[in-house]
């Protein structure tokens, strides 16, 4: 239990939320990579029958807040661009505080996303960090030092997000303070 004069659980997470929606706001795709497309390039060229109502319906694509959950459950955050990351991760990050599902592709691609080895994929993802100010990498530190207080992560979730916070995301909650 929390002492007494602590932020309580729903503080964290309301804070946590507002900073994702402050930081973010007007972040549009632009020319970036959609979530459709990006499915196109992991190799579903053709959707299926059940998915062609999806593809056909128009992207938002200008309002990131907008974006649907059933949009988000797409498994191509490996391939979005520097703009398509950027675009999507507040929608992504929110989404995984209002429904976190362990063995859901979103859930596992967002932790990922965020999650920067060191060796070869170490460029790959700081080219789509880069777009990132400094505002959005400090609401992205807080959520991933947030994360496990707020949701009951399994304990792949629970490395992979201590890891990314300990490689990258906690330098920036160390420079602010």
């Amino acid at each position: 239990m929390l002492a007494l004069g602590m932020e309580t659980t729903l503080q964290i997470r309301n804070s946590v939320e507002q900073n994702i929606r402050t930081a973010f706001r007007g972040v549009t795709l632009g020319a970036g990579i959609s979530l459709r497309r990006a499915q196109l390039i992991d190799g579903q060229s053709v959707p299926s029958r059940e998915q062609a109502p999806s593809f056909m319906q128009k992207e938002i694509i200008d309002d990131w807040s907008r974006v649907p959950l059933d949009e988000l459950e797409r498994d191509s955050v490996a391939h979005l661009d520097a703009l398509g990351f950027r675009y999507y991760i507040p929608a992504l990050m929110l989404s995984v505080l209002e429904h976190y599902d362990s063995s859901s592709m979103r859930v596992i691609g967002t932790l990922t996303g965020l999650y920067p080895k060191k060796g070869n994929t170490w460029e790959y993802h700081m080219q789509r960090y880069s777009l990132l100010d400094a505002a959005q990498k400090i609401t992205i530190a807080r959520f991933l030092a947030e994360l496990p207080k707020l949701v009951e992560l399994d304990s792949e979730g629970q490395r992979t997000v201590e890891r990314a916070f300990r490689n990258y995301w906690g330098d920036y909650l160390q420079s602010n303070a």
